[in-house]
């Protein structure tokens, strides 16, 4: 590789998909991390190596069902390896690293038990899904589903042109990213919101500047505003926000502090 890096001045690449990777709840450490063949080291003097979840998810998205129920020895290797991007298996004297870049996902049901802070922290977006209770809106997901399973290929050819148009906006939005600008003044709100919430660390701050320059991007702009900020803060401060027991501030001290922010520009 690094020959041919030497003599063309690049090296050959290509385009894949994402790959979506589940991570098992009953995974175990070696199904996780991979594994050293033991045996072929001793025996041919080579190393081995047994991939394992986290190769399989570099680059791609790891998807984890009910993450809230992981063992803490597995959340562990998932905060190691997301914080360094390599996973380092070392077994017997012999030690194996790959890089291990991918996109954490996962979803997990809160009255099963909550996630444990640090894992909670390395979330960037957190989105809470609640029951519809819009008859019309019940009533069109019945419909739906029943025209679906009757003609599959002609359900999804209903939203093809529409899935285009949207696949298209993100495209371009993907290709904008890079020239949105963020005013000092916004940065000074978002530390202000994270300020009143009393978010520790600085993760979260980072976060909402960057999902604003996404919407800005998505929404074909090249500088963000106040409402970029407001249609994300939400989704990134929700989960890092601190309530009491057996009472839910969060949602009412985060309109409290937009509304104390909006009186402040408007001053």
């Amino acid at each position: 590789m690094y020959r041919k890096l030497k003599i063309n001045g690049k090296l050959e690449s290509d385009s894949l998909r994402m790959k979506v990777v589940d991570l098992p709840v009953s995974a175990t450490e070696d199904r996780v991390v991979g594994a050293l063949d033991i045996e072929s080291a001793i025996t041919s003097g080579k190393k081995r190596f047994e991939p394992g979840v986290l190769a399989a998810a570099n680059r791609g998205i790891l998807y984890v069902y009910e993450v809230n129920l992981l063992d803490d020895h597995i959340v562990d290797l998932l905060l190691d390896s997301a914080a360094m991007g390599v996973n380092t298996v070392e077994r017997e004297g012999i030690s194996f690293s790959h890089p291990a870049r991918f996109i954490l996902v996962g979803t997990m049901n809160p009255e099963e038990g909550e996630l444990r802070p640090q894992l909670l922290d390395r979330f960037g977006l957190c989105v809470e899904i609640t029951g519809i209770r819009d008859t019309d809106q019940r009533v069109e997901i019945i419909k739906r589903r029943g025209a679906y399973e009757q003609d599959p290929a002609g359900f999804a050819g209903r939203f093809h042109d529409a899935e285009q148009v949207l696949a298209g906006k993100i495209a371009a939005a993907q290709k904008n990213l890079k020239n949105v600008n963020v005013p000092e003044a916004l940065l000074r709100v978002i530390v202000s919101i994270a300020k009143n919430l009393e978010i520790d660390g600085h993760r979260g701050e980072i976060t909402l500047m960057k999902a604003a320059k996404a919407n800005a991007a998505f929404e074909g702009r090249h500088e963000i505003c106040a409402e970029d900020i407001r249609s994300v803060a939400k989704m990134v401060f929700m989960h890092r926000m601190k309530s009491l027991p057996f009472e839910n501030t969060r949602s009412m001290d985060m309109e409290r502090v937009f509304a104390l922010l909006e009186g402040e520009q408007t001053e």
